[in-house]
């Protein structure tokens, strides 16, 4: 259910930066506005906000030399949809034993890592995850 006088996008929202840290107070701002507009409460948007930050600020740490990252944001009525990828120097795979990824799984309904290795060396590297509306996750 959406809040009333919440606006759903119906379009994904998108941005591309440079794989910095610098950069991540602008990815955490877009996250928190598109929740809280597509209807999420204040609780909510804030695991939201964290989730993009920890996905980020992870490929932003095995991103390669001037590599950009970008992250499109997709609410519909029951949920928020988001991608975040860039070019990253290894395939190593995450800790899913790790505390991030147990916090990450805590504040999402689903989480996917994908990568695919480019011509020129490295890697094309995603994550997606899932947010419900409503703290269903």
């Amino acid at each position: 259910m959406t809040r009333p006088g919440a606006v759903v996008p119906r379009y994904p929202v998108e941005v591309r930066v440079r794989a910095d840290l610098g950069e991540l107070p602008v990815l955490r701002a877009m996250a928190e506005t598109v929740a809280l507009l597509g209807g999420f409460t204040l609780d909510d948007a804030a695991d939201v906000k964290l989730a993009v930050d920890e996905v980020c600020s992870a490929l932003i740490g095995d991103a390669l030399p001037g590599a950009d990252l970008s992250c499109r944001l997709h609410s519909t009525a029951g949920a928020l949809r988001v991608r975040a990828w860039t070019d990253t120097a290894s395939n190593r795979h995450p800790d899913e034993r790790g505390f991030v990824w147990h916090v990450l799984r805590a504040i999402t309904d689903a989480i996917d890592v994908t990568r695919e290795p480019l011509a020129e060396g490295g890697f094309r590297t995603r994550v997606e995850f899932v947010r419900s509306r409503g703290g269903d996750a």
